[in-house]
């Protein structure tokens, strides 16, 4: 898994590329907890490249989801495939925060 990012005035993006799994959800962890310190008012995080997500990747986008809102900023996710698409709304993430094919 390989993630990058981009930041403009207001947004941060958020490039990932590759599986997650439950080896790289924590090194996914890791890499979010570092972009919290960033200074933006919403993230956009990309998973045009993520062919799959495992349960653990899952928690680690709530955490991070968790950590984004309590600071008063906000979160989506856009170029999902349809198989995660699908997943994400089987748990209602869709009722969380913004998730655009």
């Amino acid at each position: 898994m390989e993630l990058s990012t981009q930041k403009n005035k207001q947004s941060l993006f958020i490039e990932i590329i590759g599986p997650i799994d439950n080896e790289n959800a924590e090194d996914l962890k890791d890499n979010l907890r570092e972009i919290l310190g960033e200074d933006f008012k919403e993230v956009i995080i990309d998973l045009s490249y993520v062919p799959f997500i495992t349960s653990s990747g899952i928690g680690k986008f709530l955490l991070f989801y968790k950590n984004i809102i309590a600071s008063g900023r906000s979160m989506r996710i856009k170029g999902i495939s349809e198989n995660l698409y699908d997943l994400f709304r089987s748990i209602k993430l869709d009722q969380l925060f913004s998730i655009q094919k």
